[in-house]
Parts: C-alpha cells; structure tokens; sequence
C-alpha cells in the first residue's frame, strides 16, 4: 500500500520533469533556429549537410573551389568574399540559376583537373544557403555549406586579404 501512495507522487514529479526538459531543450532549439534564421524543417535537414569551416577552407582541403554567395544583390554589393559568384536563392529556388552553375564550373574546370567544390554560403551559414544546398544536390556537382557564412569568414579574413587567402584554392581569386 504504501509503494502505491509512492507511485502517486512519482509518476505526476516524473511527468513534470520530462515537461520541464522538453521545454528547455525546445527553447535551445529556437534558439539555434533563430540565430540561423532557419525553420525547424530546414535546421533538420541542415543535419545531414556537408559543410566547411573557414580553416578548412583555407587549408585547401577541397581544393580548386568556386564559392557561391545565395545573399541577395544588395547584400552582395556591401560586402563579399573575393570574387564569388552571385546566385541568389530565387534564382535557385526557381531553377532558373541550374544552367549558369554548370556552365560556371564547365568554364572553370581544366581537362586535368578534379571536378571543383562549389562553397554556398549566405550571410551566416545558415537558412539561405542550406535551402540553396537542397535544391542543388540534385545536380550531381560537389557542393557544400560554409559554417558561419561570410560572417564567419570575415571573423578570421578581413576583406582586404580575400584575394591572398583565395588564390591558393579557387580559379576565381583575383
């Protein structure tokens, strides 16, 4: 009798503890999310993507590279790594961008030379370019994520150095 009286008290604590973790596990996640700017759909699915540091990057690990900012024109005008290429997500999302990312590394790509890593990244690494990443793995080339967008990057690369730092890794570094 006095396990029952036991059991009473311990399945409504157990129940509020598990609420109490879901709760604070949850606001964590928005939290990520919103640091992201990313919905619940695309942080999941941000999981399973292949990215790539700024060290990484510049080690040359994935080397040539052609990076591709999916910002927006405005915010391509204000500040960029290198000579990337503008695509905005729009433009990807709507397919109309497929063709010119083929042609780009068709161009880019000697007869002796491995197929190119092209680097997405939008302004933090985050909703922009994983919603760009999805649309694109369907097209067989080698794409990955920039962790940190080019907030990221300039946190370790000041713009007046991009040109340096990418030289070594990209054909498009001038």
């Amino acid at each position: 009798m006095k396990s029952k009286k036991h059991l009473r008290y311990f399945i409504p604590l157990l129940i509020i503890i598990s609420f109490s973790l879901l709760v604070t596990s949850g606001l964590k996640i928005k939290g990520v999310l919103a640091d992201k700017h990313m919905d619940l759909f695309t942080f999941v699915s941000s999981l399973s993507t292949p990215q790539v540091s700024v060290n990484e990057l510049q080690s040359g690990q994935l080397k040539p590279v052609i990076l591709v900012d999916v910002r927006s024109q405005k915010e391509y005008d204000l500040d960029r790594i290198g000579n990337s290429i503008l695509i905005p997500l729009n433009d990807i999302e709507s397919g109309a961008a497929i063709q010119k990312i083929r042609d780009i590394v068709q161009s880019n790509t000697h007869p002796d030379q491995k197929m190119p890593t092209i680097v997405l990244y939008c302004k933090v690494g985050g909703d922009r370019s994983f919603k760009a990443y999805k649309e694109l793995e369907k097209t067989g080339l080698n794409f990955v994520v920039l962790s940190g967008g080019i907030k990221g990057w300039r946190q370790v690369v000041p713009d007046k150095n991009d040109a340096t730092v990418l030289a070594p890794i990209t054909p498009l570094a001038n």
